[in-house]
């Protein structure tokens, strides 16, 4: 079949979580790159770089850019994410501000030079940015979160903390509970000030989030809420025009709520059931799961399922049990709702075990079972499987300090 794929950016297929790492010197440029302009043309694939679609007409089956070009289709598919939230602060147009979400900016922020940088967010981006500029040199480097604690989305407090101070302990300052009020300078940024201090910089990286792009589908007349409705098998509300990726508003795969976690395997499993349905073989998504990571130096944490502030949304918190263990800089959060993992997050040596219990809370297996039955599981003869002994050992069954 003819594949014509239209994007507003000018370079063919890189992965936009590399960049952080490019700007910081451990990759090279070429790495963050995922196809050549070869590979499309091998694939017999039209491109139409530069060029981004702003409008749909169902009717005619058309698509419409903004340099005035029309594309014709039978199907469509709506793959474009989202765009960065810029905050409307004073100043965020001068010179020396940037994010790192798009190619083009990590360009133009590893070409800058200066000594002192600010973070505007503390999400992945934000983090994994102050780390980069950190080992690009930088003498002062400062993340700022308008929230009580860093990465409120993906972690609880108790570990949010944690990596707060080993954020601290490697030299990047870490400021949360407070709102950038403008940016200083003339032409040039100099000063960040929040509504309890100021700070000198010459570099500022805004890395306040990401909104689905909803106005393109809103042209054809899609349905849309906080991003692209879909169905289950990925279609809009519109015939013939799918959704994929940062864009679309689908399920979670454990509990069935409505969901939007932008996140970049959900993104892939998506784009495969569009794929699949549209060569006819009537694919079904089964949801979508939050799992990320947060890696900066010799600190790995990893967060699954819900947190805290999450489960608020949707039960009440005494209804919410949480084991926590920890050691020699090493932690495990695990959330329980009648017994059942709802989400964890881990930190250190418990990263590598993390997948077990995501385990545990995709088959729903009730932990206060295991607990009950742990003699007859840790027993040297024992019909359990290998991972419920070891879920049990990293939870501290059969040890004095487990704690619920």
């Amino acid at each position: 079949m003819e594949i014509t794929m239209i994007s507003a950016e000018r370079f063919p297929e890189y992965d936009p979580c590399s960049l952080p790492y490019f700007v910081g010197r451990e990759v090279q440029r070429d790495s963050v790159f995922r196809r050549t302009l070869e590979d499309y043309e091998a694939g017999n694939i039209e491109l139409a770089l530069g060029n981004k679609a702003i409008s749909i007409d169902p009717d005619k089956k058309e698509v419409e850019t903004v340099k005035g070009d029309t594309f014709s289709y039978d199907k469509l598919v709506l793959a474009h994410g989202g765009h960065l939230i810029i905050p409307p602060i004073p100043g965020i147009d001068k010179d020396g501000v940037f994010s790192c979400k798009l190619l083009g900016e990590a360009d133009k922020l590893d070409r800058h030079k200066g000594s002192k940088a600010v973070c505007i967010g503390s999400g992945a981006i934000g983090i994994e940015v102050a780390e980069a500029l950190k080992r690009k040199g930088y003498a002062e480097v400062t993340i700022i979160e308008l929230l009580p604690w860093i990465m409120p989305t993906l972690f609880c407090e108790p570990a949010a903390r944690r990596l707060e101070n080993a954020l601290l302990g490697y030299g990047i300052g870490v400021i949360t509970g407070e709102k950038v009020l403008s940016l200083g300078g003339n032409d040039k940024v100099s000063f960040v000030a929040t509504d309890r201090r100021t700070i000198e910089c010459d570099t500022v990286v805004v890395a306040t989030g990401v909104v689905p792009g909803r106005d393109l589908a809103e042209t054809a007349g899609i349905e849309t809420r906080r991003g692209i409705i879909v169905n289950e098998r990925l279609e809009t509300s519109v015939a013939d025009i799918y959704a994929c990726g940062d864009v679309v508003e689908t399920f979670d795969a454990c509990s069935g709520e409505g969901c939007m976690y932008q996140l970049k395997h959900n993104a892939i499993d998506q784009a495969r059931i569009v794929a699949s349905n549209i060569r006819g073989e009537d694919a079904v998504y089964h949801g979508a799961y939050p799992f990320a990571r947060a890696h900066f130096f010799e600190t790995h944490a990893a967060s699954f399922g819900k947190t805290m502030k999450n489960a608020e949304r949707t039960c009440h918190l005494e209804e919410i049990d949480v084991i926590e263990r920890f050691d020699d800089g090493n932690y495990l959060r695990l959330l329980m709702r009648n017994g059942k993992i709802i989400g964890g997050q881990a930190i250190g040596t418990y990263v590598n075990y993390i997948g077990l219990f995501m385990g545990l809370m995709w088959r729903k297996d009730d932990v206060r079972e295991l607990m009950a039955k742990w003699s007859e599981i840790s027993g040297l003869i024992s019909r359990y499987p290998w991972q419920y002994r070891k879920i049990g050992s990293l939870i501290g069954l059969g040890t004095t300090d487990a704690s619920v």
